[in-house]
Parts: structure tokens; C-alpha cells; sequence
């Protein structure tokens, strides 16, 4: 790594608390008024992404040119396919920005949809991913597309429903990047391309991860969380550019690792609210972690106890991969264990509510 990268992340940090301060601070911007779904109950201002995304994308950039023109010999830093890598920067870029827009003016669902599908599917396209099943793979080139642009939408938008509680969405993210290290290990090592981009994200949001903490000053807004949902779903797609020979092959259900109980909460209030015919668009408090602020935890604890249940999930990941169990095995009791902590704490939850 070049030696003047620490000092670079420093001022990098410094410089993205600076811009949000101002932001936080200052009379213009988005604010967000409270409403039935919302967990605050003053006026806050939101869109942080705005002003971390930018950064996150200037920055790489600078890097990346800078390791081009001095310093040839870093070629694992970032992918070995620039292509993959201007693919995953525009992507980010123009989720952003239809989620600024989305922040103001507020598209309709249908309409956001259909930009994100066919977005999505312009990124696949130019990426040609190859990913498994359960340990299976070479399906033709565009099954893997067609299914992956809706499952990839799927989990953006996902991301952006469970964006509601301060620090939530930072803490799942930082737990996601360890969690796929146990999966692709070689990608997302030092210097490789996961562990940088992942590096360079966090140091780009210092000054929001610092307005956003209960009780939080700074909201993402969807600026934020759809970009952040495209980057961590596209990332790992880029892995097989690192290294042809070495690289594994991204498997689908990889993906629940990420963050499993974000998943399980997510896919099982869409659910519920879908059988008892409600909007799923609609604005609800009807999740688990909100339902468990509303105990004597609060925000604070409800983001420790779904901290601890994701830590739990990856050491159990941990452990079921240093024996022979198999993709599936695998699969099978990481989801069945983090299903029944999700049952426990909703039961939990369900009788200090109604107590």
C-alpha cells in the first residue's frame, strides 16, 4: 500500500465530518418531518448521501488514477477489470441520485421500479456475473442476469425499507463486510479490492456514522440507502476479476450471510403485511426493531441486541465452515438458527409491548 495512504484516510475522514457539520448546521437542506412510521419526533435533516456518496466516488477515483500513474505494482488494490470497477462507481452514482430525487419529490413506486430494473440490468449486462446455487453454477449467462436484476432490486429496496433507526443500516454494513470475508477471504483482504472500497466507504460516512448516532442530528434518506443497497450487492459480484485462477465462485445464498436478520425481518413483515392486505409501499412501524424500541431498550439497545444476533449468525458461519457440512448444510442451519433468535425476540418483544 502507498505510504502516503494513511495520511490520506485521515484527512479523507476529517474532511467528510467537516462537509456534514456544515450540512447539519447549516439552513439549507432536506428535513425530514416525523410521521406514523418515523422513530424521532423532532424535525431532522436528511440526505446525508448526498454528501458521503460524492466523496466515496471522488476519492476512489483519486486513488485509482493516482496507483495508474505512480504506482503500477498495487494492481490488486482494485479489480484487474477497470470496466467492473466504473460499472459498480455509476451504479452507486445514479442510485444516489434517483434516491435524492426520490428524497424530494417523492417518484412513485411503480415508476422508481421500473428505473431501478433496468438500471440494474444495464450494470449485469456489462458485468456478466457468474454466481452458484447451493455449490451449483454454470446456468446460461442470462437466467444468472434476468433472476439476478430482480433479486438485486428486491435487496436494494429492502435496504432502503429497514433504512429507519439511527446507526441501524451503519452497524449492519460494518458487520456485513467481516461476514463476507469468511466467504470470499481473498477479495476482501488487505489490499484487495472489497477490503479498499469498503475502507474508503467508511472514511467517506466518519461524518455521518458522527451525526447519525442516538439521537441522531443526520439521516441517510434514500439518497443514501439505495446506493449503499447497490454497492453491497454488486461488490461481491466482481470478485472472479481479482483472480481467474484462484477466485470462488459467488454463491446466491451468500448473499443471507450479509446480514441474516435483515433479511428475515424485511422478507417477514412484507409477508405479513402482503396476507393481511396491506400497502407494502406505505410508510409502517410494524418491524421488529422497531417494535423493540419501543420497550425500555430504546433505540440504543435495540441496536445492541440486533448487533449481537448478527455477530452470533456470522460466529456460527464461522464455525459450520471450518468442517465439511456443504453449501446447503450450511445454509440450512444458519437460516433455521437465526429464524428461531428472530422468533425469540419477537415473542420477547410482543409481551413487553402488550405488558
Amino acid at each position: 500500500m502507498p505510504a502516503f495512504f494513511p495520511i490520506s484516510y485521515l484527512i479523507l475522514g476529517g474532511f467528510s465530518l467537516f462537509l456534514h457539520s456544515i450540512y447539519v448546521y447549516s439552513r439549507f437542506g432536506v428535513k425530514d418531518v416525523p410521521n406514523e412510521r418515523s422513530l424521532h419526533d423532532t424535525v431532522t435533516k436528511k440526505s446525508g448521501g448526498m454528501f458521503f456518496i460524492p466523496l466515496f466516488l471522488s476519492s476512489t477515483l483519486v486513488f485509482h488514477f493516482y496507483l495508474e500513474l505512480f504506482d503500477s505494482s498495487s494492481t490488486s488494490f482494485f479489480p484487474s477489470n477497470v470496466n467492473d470497477l466504473y460499472i459498480l462507481l455509476v451504479g452507486v452514482l445514479v442510485f444516489s441520485i434517483l434516491g435524492f430525487i426520490d428524497d424530494v419529490y417523492h417518484l412513485t413506486p411503480k415508476l422508481r421500479l421500473v428505473l431501478e430494473l433496468g438500471f440494474v440490468f444495464c450494470c449485469l449486462w456489462g458485468i456478466t456475473p457468474n454466481i452458484g446455487v447451493f455449490g451449483l453454477g454454470n446456468f446460461p449467462s442470462y437466467i444468472q442476469i434476468g433472476f439476478l436484476t430482480v433479486f438485486l432490486v428486491f435487496g436494494i429496496n429492502l435496504v432502503n425499507f429497514m433504512d429507519g433507526m439511527d446507526w441501524y443500516l451503519v452497524s449492519t454494513f460494518a458487520i456485513c463486510f467481516f461476514s463476507v470475508s469468511l466467504t470470499l477471504p481473498e477479495f476482501y483482504s488487505k489490499p484487495h479490492a472489497g477490503y479498499s472500497l469498503y475502507g474508503i466507504l467508511f472514511l467517506s460516512m466518519f461524518g455521518f456514522i458522527f451525526y447519525n448516532f442516538p439521537k441522531a442530528k443526520l439521516f441517510m434518506g434514500d439518497s443514501g440507502s439505495l446506493a449503499l443497497g447497490f454497492f453491497v450487492f454488486i461488490l461481491p459480484l466482481l470478485n472472479e476479476n481479482v483472480n481467474q485462477k484462484n477466485a470462488e465462485i459467488w454463491d446466491l445464498t451468500d448473499y443471507f450471510y450479509l446480514f441474516p436478520f435483515f433479511w428475515i425481518d424485511g422478507v417477514t413483515i412484507l409477508c405479513k403485511r402482503f396476507l393481511e392486505k396491506k400497502h407494502l409501499f406505505q410508510a409502517h412501524r410494524e418491524h421488529l426493531y422497531q417494535k423493540l424500541t419501543e420497550t425500555k431498550l430504546g433505540k440504543v439497545g435495540s441496536l445492541f441486541v440486533f448487533s449481537i444476533l448478527n455477530l452470533l449468525v456470522l460466529l456460527l458461519h464461522f464455525f459450520l465452515q471450518q468442517g465439511e457440512w456443504g453449501k446447503m448444510g450450511t445454509f440450512s442451519i444458519v437460516f433455521l438458527s437465526s429464524l428461531f433468535l428472530y422468533g425469540c425476540v419477537w415473542v420477547w418483544t410482543s409481551r413487553k409491548n402488550l405488558a
